[in-house]
């Protein structure tokens, strides 16, 4: 059902393990004509295919599937950029590495506070799945219940703590957002 938007099939995908050149022309702003895809070609909030899927038809935030623990109070949001680099490349340049020596994990000043945790601590993030080490950066960018880790550091690798089979019932996105964890100075 994924594939069929794209006129491609598995089979095709399947014979053709180096992939498959794909191009068509995106005509822009191309729901002023045709509408959006959706049973009313308008936007919907309410979705009625959801419904009569037995989903909830509006959107509503559903807590990670994991109970949420006092050993796991924080949910980990991953995939964090920064702007120093490209996705994982460029660590190496030693100029690039100067303005972001090491892999950072982003958390809210009310939880770092209490947690005994300053900017520039290192930290032990830790998921059900594993943990890593990482230098504290305090930001009231986050909010207090989240934490918010960068890709790409090959030595804090942000997937180590989230589970690959975890994902969302509807779109089978990966639990990239929604991974319980905790942090904690190195040391206590």
């Amino acid at each position: 059902y994924l594939l069929e938007p794209l006129g491609i099939t598995l089979e095709q995908l399947e014979q053709n393990p180096g992939g498959i050149l794909y191009r068509q022309l995106h005509q822009q702003q191309k729901y002023e004509q045709e509408g959006l895809d959706t049973p009313s070609g308008k936007v919907e909030l309410f979705s009625q295919t959801l419904a009569d899927y037995g989903y909830d038809p509006l959107p509503t935030f559903t807590p990670p599937p994991e109970n949420q623990s006092e050993h796991y109070p924080f949910i980990l949001i991953t995939g964090t950029r920064a702007i120093a680099f490209t996705h994982s490349q460029h660590r190496h340049i030693a100029r690039l590495r100067k303005l972001v020596p090491q892999p950072l994990v982003e958390i809210n000043p009310e939880p770092a506070k209490s947690l005994g945790i300053a900017d520039g601590d290192q930290v032990v993030v830790e998921s059900p799945k594993g943990s890593i080490t990482l230098q504290a950066k305090i930001t009231p960018d986050i909010p207090p219940q989240v934490l918010s880790l960068q890709h790409g550091w090959n030595e804090a690798n942000a997937n180590i703590l989230t589970d690959g089979e975890q994902h969302d019932p509807i779109s089978a996105y990966p639990g990239f957002k929604t991974t319980l964890c905790q942090v904690r100075k190195i040391g206590e």
